[in-house]
Parts: C-alpha cells; structure tokens; sequence
C-alpha cells in the first residue's frame, strides 16, 4: 500500500456526522484532522483530494431579518433577589384539611349553614337559628370553630410575615401554633368572663346574645378567609392580605354595632357596663395579643 492510494480520511467542512459513527471524521472525504489514535495516520495523504472537495476559504455571514421582536419591558430587579425557602407543606395541609371539612358541611348541613350566614346579616333570622337546636351543641360548630381557629392564625401570620417579620430563632410552624393558642385562649377568657358578668348582673339571656353573635360572626369570618389566605400565601399577593384585612375589620365593626344594640335594648343593662365590657372583651384583648405576638 502506497502513500497515495492508501488515503483513508479526508475533511469536508460541509457533512457531519451526526451519529458519531465514524468517531467525528468522515470516510474519503477532506479530513485534514484525522483521529489522533488512528493508526494508518502514517499512510495517509490529503493532496488529491484537496482538488476534488476543497475546504470553503472563510465563513460567510448572512444577515437576515430575526422573527423575534424586541420588547419594552423594563428591568424590575437590578440585584439577586433572595430565595423565599419558607416551609409552606404543614400550611397546604392545613387548608387541605379546611376544605374537606367545608365540603362535608355543605353535604351534610347546608341548610344549617345557610341559616347562619342570614342570621349574620339579616337579624331576624337569629330567632329561626335558635328554635331549630341550639348551636352551640351542634357538629357544624366544631368544624367552622377549627376553620376560623386555624384560618385566623395562618392569615395573622401571613400578615406577620409580609409587614412585621417572623420571628428569626422560631420556627414557622412554632409561631403559628402560638398564635392558634392564644386566639383560644382569648376566647375562652372572654366567654368566662361573659357568663361571669351575665350571673352577676342578672343579664344572662343578653349575654346569650353576646356569645351567640360572637359564634355566628366567627364562623363566618372562617369561612371567607379560606379563599382569601390561599390566594395570598400562593399568588404571594400583598392586595389580598389588605383585602382580607379590610373585610374582617368591617365585619368586627358590624358585631360590635349588634353587640351594642343588643344592650342598648335591655333597658335594665347599665350603660356603663356595656361600655366596660365593649373595651375590656373586644378592643383592648386584640391590642394585648397583637403587642405581645409582635415581642416574640
């Protein structure tokens, strides 16, 4: 075998081998750089193919018009922004948990819950919730008691988190938890405190009504902020934690309203104490947890 039969590659620029079959060389072709571990790199010789497929002299550039537009949007954030690696699956749980007991109310006591959402807003319908069972001794309560409990400490939360800041040495969960405790805690002082007031000063039935308005507006305020915490916490939208923030104020603003006519129709209740019991049970309690939440 001479030299210059023995020509085994040759370098085309023009094919590929995109197979990879032939180790990136092209057979009988213009190679010009032949695998470095070929053996017969010795035998071979390019010069009479460099007349039958020479190699183009340089690469030519086109220009052509591009089918993709320039945009204008402007630059948001100049800076890396800092990965939100908050542990959100024990929150994803909790409203997966709201939800099932939500669709098992509306399956099983719908008419129940309708009767509640007219008595929050119509009045006279107080009267139609009682005569049919006493709700305070009623399932339905217990599963829109732990929707409001749970919702109502997620969504402080989150208010947390966006406007004030999670305490750094305490875990989220942790934090949650703390505010779940002292919310049934506050409620529990209060109602004690009611009943106290309610035997002492020969008003029970109008501390009923305080109670019983305190239950129905609390179950609602549960139920709206299932849909409200969920689009904040996932969409990450600041305008539904104000949105939910403003609808719960004005429902707060409601009941204390009804609270205050509800005593304003007992002739016997002194005003006084009404006025001690608006400041001491529903404004200065809210002020105290969230001073104290706020110190954590």
């Amino acid at each position: 075998m001479n030299d210059s039969t023995a020509i085994r590659y040759q370098f085309n620029p023009l094919l590929t081998d995109t197979v990879g079959f032939f180790d990136y060389c092209i057979p009988l072709t213009n190679e010009s750089s032949p695998p470095a571990s070929d053996s017969l790199k010795k035998y071979y010789d390019f010069s009479v193919f460099n007349y039958i497929t020479p190699p183009p002299t340089r690469k030519l550039l086109l220009e052509t018009t591009s089918i993709f537009t320039p945009n204008n949007l402007a630059t948001k954030h100049t800076g890396p922004l800092a990965i939100n690696r908050m542990d959100t699956d024990w929150i994803t749980i909790v409203f997966l948990t709201c939800l099932i007991i939500l669709a098992w109310i509306q399956s099983t006591y719908s008419k129940r819950f309708m009767q509640i959402f007219r008595a929050v807003f119509q009045p006279h319908f107080i009267n139609q919730l009682e005569r049919e069972g006493n709700i305070f001794r009623e399932r339905i309560t217990l599963g829109l008691g732990f929707i409001f409990y749970t919702l109502s400490s997620i969504f402080i939360f989150l208010l947390f988190r966006e406007f004030i800041g999670l305490p750094p040495k305490l875990p989220n969960i942790a934090f949650a938890a703390i505010i779940f405790g002292s919310l049934l805690l506050y409620q529990l002082i209060k109602s004690t405190v009611i009943n106290i007031t309610g035997i002492i000063f020969d008003t029970g039935e109008y501390a009923r009504q305080f109670q019983l308005n305190a239950l129905l507006f609390n179950h609602i305020i549960g139920v709206i902020l299932l849909p409200v915490a969920l689009i904040a916490l996932y969409w990450d939208s600041t305008a539904f934690l104000i949105v939910g923030s403003v609808i719960v104020m004005l429902l707060a603003a409601y009941k204390l309203l009804r609270n205050i006519l509800t005593g304003w129709a007992n002739k016997s209740y002194n005003l006084f104490y009404l006025f001690l019991y608006l400041c001491t049970l529903e404004i200065l309690p809210i002020v105290m947890l969230c001073k104290a939440i706020s110190k954590i």
